[in-house]
């Protein structure tokens, strides 16, 4: 804390409470429902995470490069929430219908509208490294669904899952909305024009995120569209185990795309780099004993996690691609939350584009053919382009840095 400050740490520690309340929420459910039941479940989070990811582009990344979110700005951003929601609610009735449980789209839905309203609030709180209310909030939103799941893992139901999920992120968001007070009726005679304002800033980052989640996605949807239920069980529980590494991929996101934003006018090129490598020297030493123990260990670990006798532990090899594809996710990472800190929108598209066209051409054949192996084969090589085009992006950043040498500011 005393060398990387204590905004840093607040919000690595923040995300990893949040990773952490996701990681244990599926492994709970991996373990207490049929393959069946979790692979319908995570077809269907898959898409409320997708369209999580539109969200963070057209709403809560504008929010995130404000000076001052915590006022009218974060107003605005929870008026124009419940309206992507109406836009997304179409595509969250198909993923519903694909895997014949329509009637789980109310509570699906409750908890899409619900987990993005709380996302805003985190994020402003993040942006303004508020980090105490921050962790309080998450603990309510993130472990509150792991405690109600645990508590009743004997009867467990889908769209129980999906409703607990609805009401602890109403909890979490409630408060910081009901502070608003006067920021609600500035918000509301200018929102058209912010909604174009939104529109502007998001929309090159929106591209970018559809095909990140599509690349990342788009493996699972297959699996379950040609009748493998048990691989898109086995693809998500095996993703779960090197899952462990999301608390420093999404923490260093979160905490690099402000930063960088904020010193961009005064970081030279060499101050640039230093940065980057920095923070990717952090991450590197925090998950880079997790993966290796995966990669020599992979039936250990997945048997750690799953019981003895769980059937997961026989894709050693699968699980370590997946390992080998979540280190370059977190390099990509890096890359890109730099990129979106000079708002280098046509750089992340890129980085996004050429991993998604390959994971709808080679990796879908590679799924189609050969079920979760080609699925984890081709999440490794989409992982490893997306980080290639990204290091190359970041080193044309040149131009846009400061001609001057600057301190980078611990």
């Amino acid at each position: 804390m005393k060398r990387t400050g204590l905004g840093l740490a607040g919000g690595l520690a923040d995300q990893a409470m949040v990773s952490f309340g996701n990681f244990a929420l599926n492994v709970t459910l991996a373990r207490a429902l049929p393959a069946a039941d979790y692979g319908a479940y995570s077809v269907v989070l898959s898409f409320i995470l997708v369209l999580n990811t539109l969200h963070q582009a057209l709403i809560t990344y504008p929010l995130s490069v404000q000076t001052a979110p915590s006022g009218r700005p974060l107003a605005v951003a929870l008026l124009l929430t419940p309206l992507c929601v109406l836009a997304f609610l179409p595509l969250l009735a198909g993923a519903t219908a694909s895997v014949g449980q329509l009637n789980l789209l109310p509570a699906a839905a409750a908890a899409l509208i619900c987990w993005q309203m709380q996302e805003v609030v985190r994020r402003a709180l993040l942006a303004d490294s508020r980090h105490a209310p921050l962790i309080a909030l998450d603990a309510l939103r993130y472990l509150g669904p792991l405690a109600a799941v645990w508590a009743l893992r004997a009867h467990l139901d889908i769209a129980g899952v999906f409703l607990a999920i609805a009401a602890a992120s109403a909890l979490a968001a409630l408060p910081m909305a009901a502070r608003l007070g006067p920021a609600w009726r500035t918000a509301l005679p200018g929102l058209r024009s912010e909604i174009l304002a939104h529109w502007r800033l998001g929309a090159p980052v929106l591209g970018a995120n559809l095909l990140a989640a599509l690349s990342t996605q788009w493996f699972l949807w297959l699996l379950a569209w040609r009748d493998d239920a048990a691989g898109a069980a086995a693809l998500v529980a095996l993703a779960n185990v090197v899952a462990v590494a999301s608390p420093v991929i999404f923490g260093m996101e979160n905490i690099l795309v402000p930063e960088v934003a904020r010193a961009r006018d005064r970081l030279s090129f060499p101050g640039l780099l230093h940065l980057v490598r920095r923070r990717g020297l952090m991450a590197a030493g925090l998950v880079g004993p997790l993966f290796l123990a995966i990669l020599a260990a992979p039936g250990w670990a997945a048997r750690l996690f799953y019981g003895h006798d769980s059937a997961y532990a026989a894709h050693a090899a699968e699980l370590r691609l997946l390992a080998f594809a979540y280190a370059c996710y977190l390099a990509a990472t890096l890359f890109s939350a730099t990129l979106r800190g000079y708002r280098a929108s046509g750089a992340v598209f890129r980085m996004q584009l050429y991993p998604a066209l390959f994971g709808l051409t080679l990796g879908s054949w590679l799924t189609w053919r050969f079920g979760l192996t080609g699925a984890c084969v081709a999440s490794a090589a989409a992982g490893a382009l997306r980080a290639g085009v990204g290091l190359i992006h970041l080193l044309r950043l040149r131009p846009l840095t400061a001609g001057r040498p600057a301190l980078v500011a611990p």
